[in-house]
């Protein structure tokens, strides 16, 4: 054996593996450099292209396929995962449909988003295409893009002729006229009514070209001195294979049989909100005059509910027409309350003017967004709190602007998380660690979001638990371990000192 192995060893040295080996037991970890260089990626290239309306200009109601690509550069250092593509308003409070999970984006790789929505009423639709993408270290980034949809009001249009005859029986002539670009098909034309008996009811036609009309007829009996009305119900396919319906009702005279010709009709529908969000209240005016009306004005008033806008005009209505006028209104509980609506309108030359008093419904929706706090546990650890919980949206509307945070209390600091939007019967988790002083048993937990453009606020009160300590007294019938090994490191010490020596 070489000198240099036999050599004993030097009690620094010895005492220095003694350190080593008291430190081992004890269970404290060595360090080790992180010689890992660490770059920061410039993360994917996302792109979105062939954005597609289908159809180009809709009418009410119509299902409306809005198809794009996203891609990512074929340059682009890393892939991402498509997470969500949402069509919603240009404001984000406002949503029309929602993809999930489309895969994933390698570099020069694409994938389509399919959204499907209906919009209600006519007009220009200011939308954008918002994607969000999940990159290779996690961070999720949304991307925005401007759509366009021009929502026609050149649909079919449907009005009902009843001329009087003898006796009982009258001749019913419904007109039916195609102002959209493309044919409609399968048309299915049903008439029935009230206190009127019609024989042979339905027609059927396989197409109707653009720009034409068509008059179907049919033969009906009235009784003597009931009021009746007559409802006539058309079934169609549209240029996407879409079936929609249109329905056209008038009232007919009870003493002539033949349709009511008093006046224009007024209608009034309210959409369900929440106590202090704004609504749309629907008018429509059904013109069942032979002839157009001409400088249409509409205007609202009422007692209770608050409009932030009262008119609206029309500068023409044509015979047989109807149109809605849309009149955004408040109110601050729900209820039934009167509106009064009138309307003035020119007939061949004559200014006229129809008043009616509606008591409306200002129903909540059944189901709104609505936040609860669901398992939750607030762990003191010393000088902090440790509150984890999730965020759920029991609703069936989604919520904006969730933010969560201690509320004001002496011994507790104040922190924020901004947990932004959540769908409807969805959830989000997450941690606030604010600092506290002395005992606490309680800390106050604040919740605040947004629903239907209204902020809800609410407090609640957690109880505190305090963090679990371990046991480090001496197990009864053993001896301590840390102290035996510092002892028997010393004595090895000592003694390859002492033989040296």
């Amino acid at each position: 054996m070489s000198t240099a192995l036999s050599r004993p060893l030097s009690a620094v040295t010895a005492i220095a593996i003694a350190v080593l080996l008291v430190a081992s037991a004890a269970g404290a970890p060595l360090a080790a450099a992180n010689t890992a260089n660490s770059t920061q990626s410039a993360g994917p290239q996302i792109s979105l292209s062939d954005v597609e309306v289908t159809p180009s200009q809709p009418a009410p109601g119509d299902l409306v396929e809005i198809s794009a690509e996203i891609s990512n550069a074929a340059a682009s250092p890393e892939a991402a995962e498509v997470r969500t593509v949402r069509l919603e308003s240009r404001s984000g409070f406002e949503r029309f449909g929602q993809v999930r999970n489309l895969g994933t984006l390698t570099p020069g790789g694409s994938v389509t988003a399919p959204l499907t929505t209906t919009f209600e009423d006519p007009g220009v639709k200011k939308l954008q295409l918002t994607v969000s993408v999940e990159t290779a270290d996690d961070e999720l980034v949304q991307f925005h893009y401007p759509v366009t949809v021009v929502v026609s009001e050149s649909g079919p249009k449907m009005s009902i002729d009843v001329a009087g005859s003898v006796g009982k029986y009258r001749e019913i002539a419904v007109n039916v006229s195609n102002g959209q670009p493309e044919a409609i098909r399968s048309l299915d034309l049903t008439v029935d009514g009230r206190n009127v008996r019609i024989d042979d009811s339905e027609r059927l036609d396989a197409k109707l070209e653009p720009g034409t009309k068509r008059t179907f007829t049919y033969s009906g009996s009235l009784p003597d001195g009931d009021a009746a009305s007559l409802t006539a119900v058309l079934e169609y396919t549209n240029s996407m294979g879409q079936t929609q319906e249109l329905e056209r009702t008038v009232r007919l005279d009870t003493a002539s049989g033949t349709a009511a010709v008093d006046g224009p009709q007024l209608a009034l529908s309210v959409a369900d909100g929440l106590p202090g969000t704004t609504r749309p209240v629907n008018v429509t005016v059904a013109n069942g005059l032979d002839g157009d009306l001409s400088q249409v004005e509409v205007a609202v008033e009422s007692p209770v509910a608050t409009f932030t806008a009262s008119e609206r005009v029309a500068s023409r209505l044509q015979a047989g027409e109807t149109t809605d006028f849309r009149f955004p209104a408040r109110v601050a509980e729900s209820g039934t309350y009167p509106v009064t609506v009138t309307l003035n309108y020119t007939d061949d030359g004559t200014r006229k003017q129809v008043t009616d008093r509606f008591q409306a419904a200002f129903d909540a929706p059944p189901n709104p967004g609505d936040v609860v706090l669901t398992g939750v546990e607030a762990v003191a650890r010393g000088a902090t709190v440790e509150i984890t919980a999730t965020a759920s949206n029991v609703g069936s509307d989604a919520v904006q602007s969730v933010i969560v945070s201690t509320g004001a209390a002496e011994n507790v600091g104040r922190k924020k998380y901004f947990v932004g939007s959540i769908d409807a019967s969805d959830f989000s988790s997450f941690t606030l660690t604010p600092s506290i002083r002395g005992n606490v048993s309680t800390v106050p937990v604040e919740v605040s979001y947004v629903v239907d453009g209204v902020r809800r606020n609410y407090t609640t009160e957690l109880p505190v638990t305090q963090a679990a300590t371990p046991d480090r007294s001496p197990q009864q019938g053993g001896l301590p371990i840390v102290p035996i090994v510092v002892l028997v490191a010393l004595i090895a010490a000592v003694v390859i000192y002492r033989r040296r020596g």
